[in-house]
């Protein structure tokens, strides 16, 4: 009993000092901080530090990449607000499927829930990736729903060569540390590499059909800006188009838990 207890502690601790230090790099605003802190004491208690590290080299990959070129990005219009910095709701977003996958875990065991683990948080990279260095690109993305419509950078359900190359890379990341850690014993190390790859592939496209077809589209009134925000410039925006619900964080959401469902059916099936 006074192992568990010192052990629980001790997650505590860790979360608190990984929260402090993307605070202060300014990688988290105050408010993901706090989310931060919940979604990583929440894979401790699933996984345990294994887990832990998965969704830290989540957090650096993406952080980085968020950050790389971001003055070009910024000038593009479409950078990640407030320099990189991730709220809350972003922190949600992308960690909440796994913080629920990891707590399932915790509360009925089995280690069935590992799978649908990794595939949240590899949908959760491809798709950070896939923007990030899609907005890169030096040819206009071409919408999901029709490629033969090529459409403005930054479009919802835009998609282009490299950020689709660099979504396999974030994927395929995510399920070479699965393998090294062996965060799946029961299965091969080959499996485990490709259903976390494939689910979180499956999973970044849908986010990017999502994007393209329900995701809500506003006018900033005030700046005349065209945005996926709910608010601009301290005002709601006037919608365009979507539903009004739906935005980014949304989608986020629903594609990391897609990527998870789809990683734990082929986990289970083959």
């Amino acid at each position: 009993m006074l192992s568990s207890a010192i052990e629980l502690i001790v997650y505590f601790l860790v979360v608190i000092v990984f929260g402090l230090i993307a605070l202060k790099a300014k990688a988290v605003d105050f408010g993901g901080f706090i989310a931060s802190i919940f979604i990583g004491y929440m894979i401790f208690l699933g996984g345990g530090w294994y887990w832990f590290l998965i969704m830290l080299i989540f957090f650096v990959i993406t952080t980085q990449f968020t950050k790389f070129r971001y003055n070009y990005k910024d000038r593009l219009g479409f950078a990640q607000e407030k320099g990189g910095v991730r709220s809350w709701p972003n922190v949600l977003a992308n960690g909440g499927a796994a913080a629920i996958f990891s707590i399932m875990e915790f509360r009925f065991g089995g280690g069935i829930y590992a799978a649908a683990f990794l595939g949240a948080v590899a949908e959760a990279t491809a798709d950070t990736l896939a923007t990030e260095i899609g907005l890169l690109s030096k040819r206009e993305p071409r919408l999901i729903t029709n490629l033969k419509k090529k459409v403005p950078t930054g479009t919802s359900g835009g998609i282009t060569l490299i950020g689709t190359v660099s979504a396999f890379f974030g994927s395929f990341i995510i399920g070479i540390m699965a393998t090294i850690l062996n965060i799946i014993p029961e299965a091969s190390p080959i499996k485990v590499l490709t259903i976390v790859t494939f689910g979180g592939i499956v999973g970044s496209i849908t986010d990017s059909i999502l994007g393209a077809t329900i995701q809500r589209k506003g006018l900033c009134e005030n700046c005349g800006k065209i945005t996926e925000s709910l608010r601009h410039c301290g005002k709601l925006t006037k919608k365009l188009r979507g539903i009004g619900f739906i935005d980014n964080n949304v989608v986020n959401f629903s594609s990391t838990i897609i990527g998870a469902v789809i990683t734990l059916a082929l986990f289970i099936l083959t």
